[in-house]
């Protein structure tokens, strides 16, 4: 076994302080994100400040628009402007689609060693995590909103461990396959602190509630060790359960037990939540929909469409079309 943090070499001590010191500066998180997690927190924004917080980034306000005409969502006619979106999505859906898109940054990519953290299994597990909380949340009577925040940045320490300091992920996932331990046993041995309480770290900085700080420093608990089983750290963990027994792997961590279904999933109101949402199938697909969809690559129509629309002129005039049974149907789906 490896030294424990108390006994490290003193070029490492230095090193994991230089970490610890600097956390509040890494700030995985941009700016945008922080706001769009406190209009979740605070009823009083608007659709319109919704809008004008997405529209000062136009990159962002062509995501989105992509990704409401993607047939994740399969809206009836083509979204040429945010408030189209927001009237046609709901205020909610595209909060959370606009935080989704704000944490998965592309060129991020580039900073992780793909030996350590595959990037793309990373967000594909963060955002299951966020539909399936999301899904607890509206089942259990709970702010789906907060929940779904929750599980997009819950795993926010082990990216910017797996950014900044991977070769410290590297040797915690080597010790942890020898000896049998979870990752972050074997990160507390080896450096006294966990990704998780880095994460939350990292969130307390951001001036982050403090029940969304200690969901992401709790995410990896086991139930038993909750003795409030309504906080949103207990929901965050359960999302994670499920999510790793339909073999949902978060990028370092590989599942190879799926385990069994928690009772929670079975009762009638998570049930309906679950079918509300499309059914375990369509949680699982649009993780990857989802991603491809967002990719900063955006077809030219859009493109000139949107660039009108940040320009102030009126958008290309469209046949509009009567809605059919099935549009009905996927227009329940997507509320």
């Amino acid at each position: 076994m490896t030294e424990t943090a108390s006994g490290l070499p003193p070029e490492r001590r230095r090193d994991l302080d230089d970490l610890l010191r600097t956390v509040k500066e890494l700030r995985p998180l941009p700016a945008l994100a922080i706001r769009l997690i406190a209009m979740a927190e605070n009823t009083r924004f608007s659709a319109q400040d919704l809008a004008a917080a997405i529209r000062m980034d136009q990159a962002l306000t062509l995501r989105i628009l992509r990704l409401g005409n993607s047939p994740t969502f399969g809206l009836p006619r083509r979204i040429t402007t945010l408030r189209e979106a927001i009237v046609l999505l709901g205020f909610r859906e595209v909060r959370s689609l606009a935080l989704a898109v704000c944490v998965i940054d592309d060129s991020a990519q580039r900073t992780v060693d793909a030996s350590v953290l595959d990037y793309h299994t990373f967000w594909i597990n963060s955002l299951t995590v966020a539909a399936f909380a999301d899904v607890l949340a509206r089942g259990e009577g709970h702010d789906h909103d907060e929940a779904f925040s929750a599980g997009i940045i819950h795993n926010v320490g082990r990216l910017a461990l797996a950014q900044h300091r991977p070769e410290w992920l590297g040797e915690s996932v080597t010790l942890a396959a020898q000896d049998g331990i979870p990752i972050h046993e074997a990160q507390r041995h080896l450096f006294d602190f966990t990704d998780a309480e880095l994460g939350a770290a990292i969130a307390r900085a951001s001036s982050f509630p403090e029940r969304l700080i200690e969901a992401v420093e709790r995410h990896a608990w086991p139930l038993a060790a909750f003795e409030d089983r309504t906080s949103l750290g207990y929901l965050i963990v359960r999302a994670r359960r499920f999510a790793r027994h339909h073999g949902i792997a978060d990028g370092v961590d590989p599942v190879t037990s799926r385990g069994t279904v928690d009772f929670d999933w079975r009762q009638p109101k998570v049930i309906a939540a679950l079918r509300h949402a499309g059914g375990i199938a369509t949680v699982l697909k649009r993780g990857e929909e989802f991603l491809s969809e967002s990719r900063t690559h955006q077809p030219v129509a859009l493109r000139t469409e949107t660039r009108r629309y940040l320009d102030g002129a009126p958008p290309t005039p469209s046949a509009p079309r009567r809605l059919t049974g099935s549009d009905r149907g996927r227009f329940r789906r997507a509320e």
